[in-house]
């Protein structure tokens, strides 16, 4: 199953440091989560007002393990800081 997410950070003096702690957090969990087979969190170069500032493309074993892995305390803890700097949020899930 795949997972992808896009966020849309909030516009000030931190937004290049939170976007590198982003990439880090997420894909800092690989390997650390059962069912997880990999996460890739790619930073947006595109200047466009349309576009989304960061991306996590993420695959599972299937649905049963992307659910283990959203309630993970490993994955709540990126996700909070996460939450804590988007101001907007977009996701997709399908199986492969």
């Amino acid at each position: 199953m795949k997972h992808i997410v896009m966020w849309k950070l909030a516009d000030d003096d931190s937004k290049a440091e939170n976007m590198i702690k982003i990439k880090n957090g997420l894909e800092g969990l690989n390997g650390k989560i059962d069912g997880m087979r990999s996460a890739e969190v790619g930073i947006n170069v595109n200047g466009s007002d349309m576009a989304f500032d960061v991306v996590l493309v993420s695959e599972f074993d299937g649905a049963k393990a992307l659910d283990a892995y959203q309630k993970n305390p490993l994955h709540l803890e990126v996700a909070s800081f996460v939450r804590s700097v988007a101001v907007e949020r977009r996701v997709v899930d399908y199986e492969n």
